[in-house]
């Protein structure tokens, strides 16, 4: 006797599906559009906080990801966790150092960090991965040293 399983669209181990990636990249979009319309910076404790939660909990606690990725066509293509881990930081590094160069009354640095999440964000929405490259280029670095000191 055969036994199906149904798996959780969430639970695929090392892959990410495309679509639930281009959801969360859209949803920081967003959040960063309405926070340029309004110049109002407290916006991006959103995007700040489901990217911790993200993080923290996994994908299928991301907001953008269950709010925005049923809007985009699915995908069979996919990302590596691990990379997406290392987006995810990114993305919160620049929303983090945008909120406190804000906060400071610091504009150039606040108004730079998100600059540069909007170009890494507009970037892979249009199929190229700043991130993914750099964690190459991060990588590639460090198996040199290794060999180099091996």
């Amino acid at each position: 006797m055969t036994q199906t399983v149904k798996l959780d669209a969430y639970a695929c181990i090392d892959e990410i599906p495309l679509h639930r990636v281009r959801g969360n990249q859209l949803g920081i979009l967003l959040c960063v559009i309405a926070t340029l319309a309004t110049q109002q910076f407290w916006i991006l404790l959103l995007p700040l906080a489901v990217q911790f939660i993200g993080r923290t909990y996994g994908i299928r606690y991301n907001l953008f990801v269950r709010a925005l990725s049923p809007l985009l066509p699915a995908s069979a293509k996919t990302e590596s966790r691990e990379l997406l881990r290392f987006n995810n930081l990114l993305a919160i590094l620049f929303l983090a150092v945008a909120l406190l160069g804000a906060a400071f009354g610091i504009q150039t640095l606040a108004y730079v960090s998100l600059g540069m999440l909007t170009v890494a964000v507009a970037l892979a929405l249009s199929g190229f991965c700043l991130g993914c490259f750099m964690y190459f280029q991060w990588k590639q670095f460090h198996a040199r040293r290794r060999i180099r000191n091996g």
